[in-house]
Formats: structure tokens, C-alpha cells, sequence
């Protein structure tokens, strides 16, 4: 997925009215809905893993977002954390 499109996607996800009437949900429902579609997108986000330690080739890592820690050889990283699904970001 293209970031800017998924900046964008979050920015109108953010200005959304939740006041309309909607036929199944009420707008606290919607609001609920709104916000796991927000959390969903900014996980397509690439983000820097905090390394903590490179260990006889392997990295320690923590996710950015749950903070689970891992530890993978290195040239075999992980794309994205097993745990939250973060996508993570290896290079500059």
C-alpha cells in the first residue's frame, strides 16, 4: 500500500462527521469503528524497530508500537511485528 494514500485514508478517516444517522450503528459504534480503521492504516506505516542489542549476529529488537521484544539473525528481519503487525523498517 502506497504510504501517501494511507496518510491521506487517515486524515479523512479523522475528519469524518459520526454525527450522521447511520442505519446499524450509532455514532458511538461508528466512532469505535472509525478509530480500529485509523489504528489498522498507521500500522502500514513503516516504522524503526528500537534495537536494543546485536548479539553474535543476531538482533534484538522491540516493535515501536507494542514494545514485544524479538530476536532474528541478521538478513532474516522480520517485516512486520508477530505480535501487533506493525510494519517495521530496517533501512535508512
Amino acid at each position: 500500500m502506497d504510504e501517501k494514500k494511507v496518510r491521506e485514508a487517515i486524515e479523512a478517516l479523522k475528519i469524518i462527521n459520526l454525527k450522521r444517522v447511520h442505519p446499524f450503528y450509532d455514532w458511538e459504534e461508528m466512532r469505535e469503528i472509525r478509530d480500529i480503521a485509523i489504528e489498522a492504516l498507521e500500522k502500514q506505516l513503516l516504522k524503526k524497530p528500537d534495537i536494543m542489542d546485536y548479539i553474535l549476529g543476531d538482533i534484538n529488537f522491540k516493535c515501536p508500537t507494542c514494545k514485544s521484544e524479538y530476536i532474528c539473525e541478521k538478513g532474516y528481519e522480520h517485516f512486520y511485528c508477530p505480535n501487533c503487525g506493525q510494519k517495521i523498517k530496517w533501512s535508512e
